[in-house]
């Protein structure tokens, strides 16, 4: 069985929670509520839900130091010293590698990224990964949007999708 640690961190765009694996950063979500617009739930009962299969372990300690190395990460605009262990399937995979080619501050549509992995037509199945993306922030899902330059969708609430894209200076 999977081992995760987790840890929920204050950053100046709310609580974040993270969790990592053996391999690496295999979560990072919001503890923003339904109420608060998170359409799917809290970033730690996401997480349990989305790795059901693992053994969770709450350790601050162990996860503090990702944090920073997250929120530098962010504000740079790359990956920096942080590794991952993305869990999906292969078309998941090739959308969330395509967003981290996103520069800091730019936004892309979902038919943008569909071109870029070569599938022009799957714009809305695109969407549907966008969404699945276990590592908010990091593989920068909220800079894509809809064509007319509508925000759309966001997990963990569009006022924090604005509040990101604003900070990174986008909006």
């Amino acid at each position: 069985m999977q081992k995760v640690t987790y840890g929920i961190h204050q950053t100046e765009l709310g609580d974040m929670v993270i969790g990592i694996t053996d391999l690496g950063l295999c979560w990072l979500g919001f503890m923003t509520t339904k109420a608060q617009g998170a359409y799917k739930g809290d970033g730690l009962t996401r997480l349990k839900a989305e790795l059901k299969q693992s053994d969770f372990i709450h350790d601050e300690k162990k996860t503090k130091p990702w944090i920073t190395k997250i929120m530098q990460a962010w504000r740079q605009g790359n990956m920096g010293e942080l590794t991952l262990d993305l869990q999906g399937t292969e078309f998941e995979q090739s959308v969330w590698q395509a967003l981290l080619y996103i520069p800091y501050g730019e936004l892309v549509s979902y038919g943008d990224v569909a071109n870029d992995i070569g599938r022009p037509k799957a714009a809305r199945a695109v969407g549907t990964a966008v969404g699945n993306n276990p590592v908010s922030l990091i593989v920068p899902c909220h800079r894509v949007v809809q064509k007319s330059g509508a925000l759309g969708n966001y997990g963990w609430g569009l006022a924090l999708k604005e509040q990101i894209l604003k900070a990174e200076g986008a909006l």
